[in-house]
């Protein structure tokens, strides 16, 4: 009887562990979170006041602590530098929208679309690049994540799709993916390229194109990361002046 009761509680102990990586506890909408080792908790604590949403999971058999609601992934990841510089290995960030598990890359282009793209105007007036699109790219290039540039345009005419198409041969490489008529138009290595691309579009009379981030999961250096950051602050300024 005393090793069928052994072995219950197991089980419950197990079972109490949550292995599943939606998590219906923290508020909808995108939401990051970090994960630190069981053992590793207490230097935590040098760093972390309040652990929100605290649950033990159990990822390849160790068990971590899994807390936060943080908004955007830049708060987390400089939290998980703070965790890392005071002793705590292998800190993860995850990305959740509406409960649910979704790639660090998804997470930060879904924020972009929905918080950093200007609302059409209607007008056919040439715009200058907004000091949310400024700031926003260059977070993107001190969070450390590869990525490539993109136009996102929206595309409520036919007229607009014809002068799309004609900017866009055969070489270039085109993805296009729609959500409430927005395209993301291009993939362009440099923040140089993706300028002139734009520059472009506004002199064929496409007036409402704004730059988009496309972020991998992959991670730049930090004397990369500082250096594009410093490019995309330069180019800004330069366009400014004229």
């Amino acid at each position: 009887m005393k090793a069928l009761y052994t072995y219950t509680l197991a089980l419950a102990i197990l079972f109490n562990l949550n292995l599943k990586a939606n998590n219906s506890e923290i508020p909808k909408g995108i939401v990051y979170q970090l994960t630190v080792k069981s053992s590793e908790i207490t230097q935590s604590k040098q760093v972390i006041e309040e652990y929100h949403y605290l649950r033990k999971i159990q990822t390849n058999g160790t068990i971590f602590y899994q807390f936060g609601k943080y908004t955007h992934y830049t708060i987390a990841d400089s939290i998980k530098t703070e965790l890392e510089n005071v002793g705590c290995t292998n800190v993860q960030v995850l990305a959740y929208n509406n409960h649910i598990e979704i790639p660090l890359a998804e997470a930060i282009s879904l924020q972009y679309k929905e918080e950093m793209v200007p609302q059409v105007s209607g007008k056919k007036v040439a715009k200058s690049i907004t000091t949310k699109e400024v700031n926003y790219l260059i977070e993107v290039q001190k969070s450390g994540l590869d990525h490539y540039y993109s136009l996102a345009i929206p595309v409520t005419a036919i007229e607009t799709v014809d002068k799309i198409l004609e900017e866009t041969d055969d070489e270039q490489v085109l993805e296009i993916s729609v959500d409430d008529n927005l395209y993301s138009i291009g993939k362009y290595e440099s923040f140089e390229e993706v300028i002139a691309a734009r520059k472009q579009f506004i002199e064929d009379e496409i007036y409402d194109v704004f730059i988009m981030a496309q972020i991998t999961d992959d991670r730049l250096d930090a004397e990369e990361t500082n250096n594009l950051a410093l490019t995309i602050q330069t180019v800004v300024n330069e366009l400014a002046a004229k």
